[in-house]
């Protein structure tokens, strides 16, 4: 926000500086920028204490404030450089400095400049990261690829240049945009689990048991559901996991062995549950420790079969009926009292989706296999004798079934899930294109890019790559049947109209880039951009709009060509007043003259867009002819329309030529020296001329106010093409007002007006602000006579 603020001023600040550099506003910003720069460790090492030092929690408090500011100010740097305030020759001398190799260079003071070099790449790297600057990038990254891996630098700063190299290679995305906002389903939730730590949550059948309401540990080496007495579910039990202890009490399984013979240690013992916590390295997997698991196979596998192979199916857990279920189904296993605990190849517990969720007819297969394998082992618990006490189920639904193998498939399952890819987006809208190009056939592309239910989000992106393609296209009728799509797309509400000029902007922004391989890209961009305005699909105004300031000249002049071309003179006229566009604003600065304008205006065939503008040459070839008023005045009225003498051109051309005459003549003649004040003679002589054709100027100046204030802006501009001769516009304005051509009004509404269309505003404020400022305390005291 502050660095748009500051790029507001920059353009609308007054400039006390020579018009050919800088703007004062631009040399007081980016002369305190380098001193903060260079000044950015001065502050932390005011806190460098001698070892064993202690700071108070105030001196903390005040040295993370100042940590806080000097980073603050190197991410407004880089601001500043997105908004090319800063140029990008500063940036890259900024990162050198930081990444530069000093010998004996203090480890705190290279983690300082490594943070602020990450928070500069963070901020503007993207727009650094060009083609023409890829080598001096590739540096910067393989120093910090280098710096990534010194063991003597923090942790902290270490994965920050790991996040600086991702991001790169993410092509400058960060994880953020890329993630998916918004809710999300129990099942979306119920596969990120599974992705992210290995358990995937089956979905709650409408035939199976009531779902229980306890927590789930991710800790255990196979998770599972523990009822609550008497808590009321919420429905959403499945779906949030803890790491939680669950202390004691009905339905938790505690460190010692039950009458299975499983205990919470291993899980030779059954699942890991209570409080019992094992490290990560300990768990395997998060869930399995193999190794273990094998060992005690092996030494105890007797036991293991003498407790497994009498346990009542009534009463055994769910979990384990699967388990032995499985093992069975493996064939490891000697004899029906035989079972061995180790998953089979084919078993569920290496498969990602359980019975409950896979498709009916693989359902049918499943079912009928475990039918088949298992017919010994009943799945169903027993009813319980009527008199009997009914003992706590262990638990109310099916497993949660670990997943190794299918990690990948998974992951593929949840992208699939998610929906195409941005870039899958992008190709689809291409191929929506290439296909018109093919077939020619209009209503057939809007039908096929219709069908694509292309999300909001990527529109500006996909108008984009649209222009793109329309621009490496080489015949002119594919190029303006591709913006009649654009245009047939916005009337249907396919395109939004600020996302299709974002799409545009986004273009124009790299249209240089792309003269290497397009090396007609002005003219083919001009054709779509006329096409468009044509249409009424963009503004004449908002394709002006990134064109200020000369960018990509002469492209906005070919628009209006190519609007010329399709709507004829007087309609591009009008469009083009309608606008209310500064042409001057367009040009590039050492350009931006009227007599320039004039000559590219003609040279294109557009001068009938502005036909005053050759009529300050005409009226100095007629004052020179005959410099009479009387002669000149005629000379006026005679050539000149009458519904032209209230045009701001009219009067801007007037006032430039009687003030060049009248300069010429007197205090800027031949031999003069505009640094030097005039002599008083001379200055009399200027006055008496001026005063000579002050009917001329009245004729048509009286009782317009905006016309004296357009007066007023001709003074200003010629003052600053003469670089402001000593004394010349205080000069001016008093005899301008003391001769009652100009009223006090126009003045004072001169200077409270922000209009940036005239150069040189800023410097002519300063040489006449204290004569305004008189003038605004004479008109109040003749306000307060009045009312007295």
């Amino acid at each position: 926000m502050y660095a748009q603020l500051c790029k507001r001023l920059s353009e609308e600040a007054p400039n006390f500086d020579p018009p050919d550099g800088p703007c004062t506003y631009n040399r007081l910003l980016l002369s305190k920028c380098q001193d903060e720069f260079e000044r950015r460790r001065r502050a932390s090492e005011a806190w460098d204490l001698p070892e064993g030092a202690i700071l108070t929690p105030e001196q903390e408090e005040e040295r993370s404030a100042a940590k806080r500011k000097m980073v603050g100010n190197l991410r407004f740097i880089g601001e500043l450089g997105k908004l090319e305030i800063i140029h990008e020759s500063i940036l890259h001398r900024c990162i050198q400095q930081l990444l530069e190799k000093r010998r004996r260079r203090p480890m705190v003071d290279l983690a300082e400049d490594l943070e602020c070099l990450c928070q500069i790449m963070r901020t503007c790297g993207k727009v650094l990261d060009k083609p023409k600057a890829k080598p001096l990038m590739d540096q910067y990254f393989e120093r910090v690829y280098q710096l990534s891996s010194n063991t003597e630098l923090l942790a902290r700063i270490r994965f920050m240049l790991q996040d600086v190299l991702d991001l790169r290679a993410a092509n400058w995305v960060p994880r953020k945009i890329a993630q998916v906002d918004g809710p999300r389903t129990i099942r979306q939730v119920r596969e990120e689990a599974a992705h992210d730590l290995g358990v995937y949550i089956p979905p709650p059948s409408s035939h199976g048991p009531p779902r229980s309401s306890g927590p789930i540990s991710p800790l255990a080496g196979v998770s599972s559901f523990f009822p609550q007495p008497g808590g009321n579910r919420t429905g959403m039990e499945d779906v949030f996991m803890g790491a939680v202890t669950l202390g004691t009490g009905p339905g938790v399984i505690s460190s010692q062995p039950d009458k299975y013979g499983f205990d919470s240690n291993g899980f030779g013992s059954g699942v890991s549950g209570g409080g019992s916590y094992r490290p990560r390295q300990q768990q395997g997997n998060k869930h399995f420790n193999n190794q273990s698991f094998s060992r005690q196979q092996q030494n105890n596998q007797y036991n293991q079969q003498q407790n497994y192979t009498n346990i009542p199916t009534k009463d055994l857990p769910p979990r384990f009926k699967k388990i032995l279920s499985n093992t069975n189904a493996g064939g490891t296993g000697g004899s029906d009292g035989e079972v061995s605990l180790r998953p089979a190849a084919s078993s569920m517990m290496l498969k990602p989706k359980t019975p409950g969720v896979l498709p009916h007819s693989a359902l049918g297969n499943q079912q009928s296999n475990d039918h088949h394998h298992h017919s010994s082992l009943p799945i169903a618990p027993q009813p319980q004798p009527p008199n009997q006490k009914p003992t706590p189920p262990l638990m109310h639904k099916d497993p949660p079934i670990l997943i190794k193998q299918a990690s990948t498939d998974k992951s593929r399952a949840n992208k699939k899930d998610r929906g195409p890819s941005r870039e899958e987006w992008l190709r689809r809208v291409k191929n929506v294109y290439e296909e018109l190009m093919k077939e020619q056939n209009l209503e057939e592309a809007v039908e096929n890019y219709r069908s694509l239910k292309l999300p909001e989000r990527h529109t500006a992106e996909a108008v984009q790559t649209v222009v793109n393609f329309l621009l490496t296209q080489e015949a002119e009728s594919n190029r303006e049947l591709g913006s009649q799509l654009v245009e047939r797309l916005r009337i249907d509400g396919l395109i939004n109209v600020d996302r299709l000029f974002d799409g545009v902007r986004q273009v124009l922004g790299r249209l240089d880039d792309l003269v290497t391989d397009i090396p007609r890209v002005k003219s083919h961009m001009a054709g779509i951009l006329g096409y468009l305005v044509g249409s009424g699909t963009l503004s004449l105004a908002d394709v002006a709009e990134p064109l200020e300031g000369g960018q990509h000249f002469p492209l906005f002049l070919l628009t209006l060509q190519t609007l010329h071309k399709l709507q004829g003179k007087s309609a591009l006229t009008q469009t083009f007043n309608d606008s209310k566009v500064n042409l001057l604003n367009l040009l590039p600065e050492s350009d931006r003259t009227k007599e320039k304008l004039a000559d590219l205006l003609e040279d294109r065939n557009l001068s009938f867009l502005f036909p005053l503008l050759r009529i300050q040459s005409d009226l100095w070839r007629a004052l020179i002819a005959d410099p009479s008023p009387h002669a000149f005045y005629k000379y006026i009225k005679d050539t000149l329309d009458v519904e032209h003498h209230t045009a701001p051109g009219f009067i801007n051309a007037l006032m430039t030529v009687l003030v060049k005459y009248i300069t010429q003549e007197t205090t800027l003649c031949t031999g003069s020296d505009p640094s030097v004040i005039p002599e008083k003679l001379v200055t009399e002589q200027e006055q008496e001329l001026l005063a000579k054709f002050k009917p001329v100027l009245q004729a048509f100046l009286h009782d317009h106010l905006p016309l004296q204030v357009t007066a007023v802006y001709a003074l200003q501009v010629f003052t600053y093409t003469q670089n402001f001769p000593k004394g010349m516009l205080l000069r001016w304005f008093v005899n301008l007002y003391d001769l009652e051509i100009i009223e006090e009004d126009a003045f004072l509404s001169w200077k409270e007006d922000l209009s940036q269309d005239y150069p040189g505003k800023g410097k002519a404020l300063f040489q006449v602000n204290q004569w305004l400022t008189w003038l605004q305390e004479t008109e109040d005291d003749d306000e307060e006579e009045e009312e007295a």
